[in-house]
């Protein structure tokens, strides 16, 4: 008798445990109020375009380290209308929104280092164009991208004092405000194998110009300044712009006319 009478005691024991935690359960497994219908309860998050090393096409590929967050759905500064002005046969541009650009290459001398962007869909655009030109052994290079009005301001001010005016400035270098540059668009390129003839008439000569005279307009891209342009700019082997998206051939349309 003793031993049934510690058989029950344990089996009580037990049964009550099992009917406490079950309570317990469900207390605490109750609907979270503030989560109805599947909604989220939090804001919507910053999209992050994260490095690969790989290219792909329904992927973004930065060359860099560093991951470049974009706004899910950042307002198109090519909605802003952008007038026709012209200086020394520079359109103007608007400059583009920083949340719109993402990191196409960085360079670091000494302690310096510099990090040249382009609008998301022509930086994706240049990554699938580099790595299809690589494929063939030629190696492009992006050697100079967005620039803001500042930065421009001091790039033709040095051209201007080198060329001795203004007008002969122009004829290489655009005014503040009025550089491809300022909008996201526009990339100055190299041939890796060549580095001397960077942003000079000798590109001209290189296998990644001859690459790019053949494939470029594959990827969305044209020569900005060809040899007598209607705009009265000397020729520029070296830049080329993405006309690949409704935006960008917005950004270039009293240009491309």
């Amino acid at each position: 008798m003793p031993h049934i009478a510690r058989i029950l005691i344990i089996a009580m024991t037990v049964s009550f445990g099992i009917i406490l935690s079950a309570a317990l359960a469900l207390k605490f497994s109750a609907p979270n109020p503030t989560n109805v219908g599947g909604r989220p309860s939090s804001p919507p998050k910053i999209v992050s375009v994260v490095p690969t090393s790989h290219p792909t096409e329904a992927s973004s590929v930065i060359v860099s380290s560093q991951p470049v967050e974009i706004a899910a759905n950042p307002a198109s500064f090519q909605k802003q209308p952008v007038e026709n002005q012209i200086a020394y046969g520079h359109f103007s541009y608007a400059q583009a929104n920083p949340s719109e650009l993402m990191i196409v290459s960085s360079y670091a001398t000494g302690d310096d280092q510099r990090f040249e962007l382009l609008n998301i869909e022509a930086g994706q655009a240049l990554m699938r164009m580099m790595y299809s030109a690589r494929e063939e052994g030629v190696w492009i290079v992006p050697v100079s991208g967005f620039r803001t009005i500042e930065q421009q301001q001091k790039l033709f001010q040095d051209q201007v004092k080198r060329r001795g005016s203004v007008e002969a400035a122009a004829k290489i270098s655009a005014p503040a405000g009025f550089s491809e540059h300022h909008t996201g668009f526009a990339v100055d390129l190299a041939d890796g194998r060549a580095p001397k003839q960077d942003v000079t008439l000798e590109f001209e000569k290189t296998n990644a110009y001859r690459w790019l005279t053949r494939h470029a307009r594959e990827f969305g891209f044209e020569l900005s300044f060809k040899r007598n342009n209607s705009q009265g700019v000397s020729f520029e082997p070296w830049h080329w712009r993405y006309v690949g998206s409704p935006n960008a051939i917005a950004a270039f349309a009293h240009a491309r006319k």
